[in-house]
């Protein structure tokens, strides 16, 4: 032995025990002595003993799965490629890890956030290595009928003012009908102030396929920007008081993150100039967009998605206004907790006699922001093009956008600009400025979604 004296822990309990008559008894012998701060360590006694007495018995518990190894991640209930990306990322690195009590029911947490429409429970079970654990989220649709309301779009800009959008859903089985109000201001040229309705069947045979109707009917406010533009361009369609749609279609959703749809728009424009008459625009619809599953560059997560829109109003299907409409989007960012580097663009072009509602708009709360659109083009344009770089610090975002908006044959002038705010999932605020030698004045935006 090393020369350290050896206790029993008989022996050891009873020097504690000792111990603790002796601090016991010097306490009372102390307040009985009539010593000046007899009150102070009468209170001190009653409230350290106890604690002392209690200490042992007062050790946080810890969960007993917390020994064991995660040996997978199972959400059940739900398909993966219903979960975001980040999310399910951010889950299966529990694999291979202690579990952890902590971090499993921040993934629920987050998981109940993001699946608003779904219950979630969390369920540790044996795994089939011994001392390995299998990591469960149920996921349960709310039952039928449910009836609730979406807010996809509530938006302050300081140049048009408020846009809002109200969707309520009720779902039933595979069927959701969808009902909303509107009035928007941002999205196009012209300010829409109506009603939508939708109707989805979400399992044709299968849960890849859907089919959607919508039908759309709106009173229509324009700018006097637009209105005096319209003077100096006959061959562009007036000013349309009212427009209706409606519109069936298909869509395929693949697990592979491609998603096709095809359809017809059935749209009617009541113009008032330079009498009270209505025409059709009726067109052939098909949209194409893909997500892919990238890998990740190190702690960095990669994730891209593009998409391809077409719009061709043909004398085929009877209509007044022939037109043929390709718009473009594609969207890249790399991130980690903390930093996320984004570049975007948008563009497209459009032949023949192209109303008001189909022509291109930048210069709104998503596209060249710090610029009003009508100082930008108060027609719009049938040629469009925009790119935008941005980086976010946890909440905080900067941005950088350059685009223009043209039509064939005319000059294209390029504008930028550039500006901060803050963002998270379901709202943002920024402050916009347009880089130019006059007039730089900012553009406050704030908005809210869902």
């Amino acid at each position: 032995m090393n020369g350290t004296p050896v206790t029993s822990p008989h022996r050891h309990r009873k020097i504690i025990s000792n111990n603790m008559n002796n601090l016991t008894t010097g306490m009372a012998r102390a307040i009985s002595g009539g010593m000046k701060n007899k009150k102070l360590f009468t209170i001190l006694f009653i409230l350290l003993f106890p604690g002392i007495s209690r200490s042992d018995s007062q050790k946080p518990e810890t969960n007993v799965n917390e020994r064991y190894v995660v040996e997978g991640i199972e959400f059940s209930g739900i398909a993966d490629t219903a979960i975001s990306n980040v999310l399910r990322d951010d889950a299966q690195k529990m694999v291979g890890e202690k579990y952890n009590e902590k971090t499993a029911d921040e993934i629920t947490a987050r998981l109940r956030s993001e699946l608003r429409r779904y219950t979630v429970d969390l369920k540790v079970e044996r795994g089939e290595k011994p001392d390995h654990v299998k990591v469960v989220f149920c996921v349960e649709k709310i039952p039928a009928h449910f009836i609730g309301a979406n807010f996809p779009l509530l938006v302050y800009h300081s140049k048009e003012g408020f846009s809002g959008d109200l969707q309520i859903p009720i779902e039933t089985h595979h069927n959701v009908f969808t009902f909303g109000f509107v009035n928007d201001a941002d999205r196009l040229l012209e300010r829409e102030a109506g009603y939508r309705f939708r109707y989805e069947h979400r399992k044709v045979g299968t849960d890849a396929l859907r089919l959607r109707l919508d039908f759309d009917t709106y009173h229509e406010k324009f700018n006097r920007a637009t209105e005096s533009a319209l003077a100096q361009s006959p061959d562009i369609p007036g000013i349309y008081r009212a427009r209706q749609n409606f519109a069936p279609s298909f869509s395929f959703h693949s697990k592979l993150g491609l998603s096709l749809a095809a359809g017809l728009s059935f749209q009617r424009l009541q113009f008032q100039y330079p009498e009270l008459h209505t025409l059709t625009a009726y067109s052939a619809t098909a949209d194409i967009a893909y997500s892919p599953a990238l890998p990740d560059l190190g702690e960095y997560r990669q994730d891209l998605s593009v998409a391809y829109s077409l719009r061709s109003a043909t004398q085929i299907l009877n209509s007044d206004l022939v037109y043929t409409r390709h718009s473009f989007t594609g969207d890249y960012t790399i991130a980690n907790r903390k930093h996320l580097f984004g570049a975007h663009f948008r563009g497209g072009y459009a032949n023949g006699n192209v109303p008001l509602f189909e022509r291109f708009v930048f210069g709104n709360s998503s596209t060249l922001r710090g610029w009003n659109k009508f100082d930008v083009a108060p027609l719009g344009g049938t040629r469009a093009a925009q790119g935008s770089l941005e980086y976010r610090y946890r909440h905080f975002q900067t941005f950088y956008d350059l685009g223009t908006v043209w039509d064939s044959g005319q000059f294209s002038k390029v504008r930028h600009g550039f500006g901060f705010g803050l963002v998270s999932r379901h709202m943002f605020v920024s402050l916009a400025f347009p880089i130019r030698l006059h007039d730089v004045a900012p553009v406050f935006m704030i908005g809210f979604g869902n």
